[in-house]
């Protein structure tokens, strides 16, 4: 299934995002978890549902929910999921399928490169990350403190889960 919404259009089962044609890198987790909210979008996912689903057979902390929702919430706003305090988490952009018929009249996506030197480009057949600000607002800040913020995430996870 493809879903458009905002300027935005998800392949749930390629886990491919593109924002007004152009492809851009999502990590699998959160895509997962975009996929889950977008085909279900009527429905309020609880956190045990979204662990189950995303990260199914793993012991995992509610942490990696929390940072998920929240990278997406970076990249389509605030707005994009709302939060049901003891109950989940639910979808709120106006949203609609793209039908095959509209997908085979669609010229494929072209991902943007950067100055990467052709043997870098001929190695990797993924797109480059986009830092998460590009997507959302258009303006060029720099990715690293949000990736800084997840590790720190990550790590204070492991520590209280070990």
């Amino acid at each position: 299934m493809k879903f458009r919404f905002s300027h935005f259009e998800f392949d749930c089962e390629a886990l491919i995002l593109t924002n007004n044609g152009k492809v851009f890198s999502l990590n699998e987790k959160p895509a997962k978890l975009l996929a889950l909210l977008l085909t279900n979008a009527e429905h309020i996912h609880s956190k045990d549902e979204i662990l189950e689903a995303v990260w199914p057979g793993r012991e995992v902390t509610n942490q990696v929910v929390f940072q998920s929702i929240g990278h997406l919430r970076a990249l389509f706003g605030d707005d994009a999921i709302k939060t049901f305090s003891r109950k989940g988490y639910q979808w709120q952009l106006p949203l609609s399928e793209v039908t095959d018929d509209e997908v085979k009249h669609e010229a494929p996506p072209i991902a943007e490169t950067s100055n990467q030197t052709q043997s870098d480009a001929s190695s990797s057949n993924s797109p480059e990350p986009v830092p998460v600000d590009d997507i959302a607002t258009g303006t060029s800040k720099p990715a690293w403190p949000l990736a800084a913020a997840t590790l720190l995430g990550l790590l204070a996870g492991a520590y209280f889960f070990v």
